[in-house]
């Protein structure tokens, strides 16, 4: 099984321009009601500094849009100076206004949110920062707000705002980014698990290909071979050409022979539509390419007691129980000592795969959280993203699959995959079911 790879670095975080140019004109507009409706009914603020500081805003983003780029992706570090610029506006702003006086001091805020929703770790944390810096300087240095009677603000009043603003940006900023981290984690997760779906239908379609076209060169080089044959039989003995005809004939059994062995992989990679199999074969199937000759790997099957269920199920080939199963088992195969025992059982209500291998068993303290995704006990190198059983997991519950992983009291690890006795399966016989 080829392994998938997923990437979500920092890279790939792109945030389109045309969002922060809407944030802006909307905080534009909020800021401007708000300095006009202050401005009107009590007077008294600096309006040209207030104007122009707004006005930077204003002249920013009608060049922006002026170049017709609103729909381009920024990198990380042109959304960093767009963010930062948000922040110092909002802080020049505030300290022509009243500083953390003023009401509106806490949409400090939403610069850092929109930092943290969509920049890295590193950059995120630098308009945090920024963002606290400039509450600091704020608090020492503004221009009072023109209240319209004697209003003095205790120190002890603004240093109490000063540390809630601090700490509500701090709080804000990581949680903010965690919460997207994680979004952004299960959003590769899961489309590693499309992918790993997409690769084994691709092989199946590959395998129905290349039976189909084995079938169709058979005939052919069939005649081939007896031709040559036939005239290598009537050649004399003495003949200088009779070694090359008798090198042709070899040449042309050999590839009967592969397009033979080709049919056969071909057709049991490659049963879809209404075809069948029991679902111990399709089991089997699953586990063969990680069979190791260092591991024993036990199949058995525990069929019920007698009138409870007259057959063993029957199944389509699905990907989806291919592949995951075959996570599932490849993983098995890696931790086992010596070896995997894989109980396939069945009732009325109810098909089960129990996998036991003999190696160390699950950590404890991740048994709770299998099936998360980057979750891994072994290095992170490159090829153990801790990818493998949250891709088993999504795509048998895809076809109604539960799963309980669990220690052996005698050793070793267990995974329990049971589904109901219903779709995808049938009771027996084939195609007909």
């Amino acid at each position: 099984m080829s392994m998938v790879e997923v990437r979500w670095n920092g890279d790939s975080l792109r945030t389109r321009l045309g969002t922060l140019i809407l944030i802006r004109w909307l905080a534009i507009a909020g800021q401007s009601a708000t300095v006009l409706v202050v401005q009107l009914s009590i007077g008294g603020l600096a309006v040209l500094p207030v104007a122009a500081t707004i006005g930077a805003s204003v002249l920013l983003n009608c060049l922006l849009s002026l170049q017709g780029t609103a729909f381009r992706r920024l990198g990380q570090t042109s959304a960093f100076w767009h963010i930062a610029f948000d922040v110092l506006q909002l802080g020049v702003l505030l300290g022509l206004t009243g500083g953390t006086g003023n009401p509106f001091c806490i949409f400090i805020v939403g610069p850092v949110a929109l930092a943290a929703a969509t920049l890295p770790g590193r950059p995120a944390a630098l308009v945090a920062i920024l963002a606290g810096v400039a509450m600091s300087v704020v608090t020492r240095w503004h221009r009072p707000l023109p209240w319209p009677e004697q209003f003095v603000i205790p120190p002890l009043y603004t240093f109490g705002s000063w540390s809630a603003l601090s700490l509500g940006i701090a709080f804000v900023a990581f949680f903010t980014w965690r919460m997207a981290a994680e979004a952004r984690r299960i959003d590769a997760a899961y489309e590693a698990s499309r992918t790993a779906l997409l690769q084994e239908q691709r092989i199946a379609a590959v395998g129905e290909l290349a039976a189909m076209v084995a079938h169709e060169l058979n005939t052919p080089l069939g005649t081939v071979c007896l031709v040559a044959r036939e005239v290598a039989a009537q050649m004399r003995h003495d003949d200088p050409n009779l070694a090359e005809m008798r090198t042709l004939v070899g040449q042309a059994e050999r590839c009967r022979d592969i397009l033979a062995r080709l049919t056969r992989r071909g057709e049991r990679e490659a049963m879809v539509g209404d075809e069948k199999v029991p679902f111990s074969s399709l089991v089997e199937m699953a586990a063969a390419p990680h069979r190791d000759s260092r591991i024993d790997l036990v199949f058995a099957t525990a069929p019920p007691a007698a009138g409870v269920s007259p057959a063993e199920p029957w199944i389509l080939r699905s990907p989806e129980i291919l592949h995951g199963l075959g996570n599932l088992l490849q993983n098995a195969v890696q931790f086992a000592r010596r070896r995997v025992e894989v109980r396939i059982g069945w009732t009325g209500d109810q098909v089960t795969v129990r996998i036991h291998d003999d190696g160390p068993g699950f950590d404890e303290h991740l048994l709770d959280r299998l099936g998360e995704p980057y979750l891994s006990t072994r290095d992170h190198d490159g090829a153990h993203l801790g990818l493998g059983i949250f891709i088993a997991k999504t795509l048998l519950s895809r076809t109604g699959a539960s799963l309980v992983f669990s220690n052996h009291p005698m050793g070793g690890g267990v995974v329990t995959i049971c589904w109901r006795r219903a779709e995808p399966f049938t009771g027996g016989g084939g195609a007909d079911g």
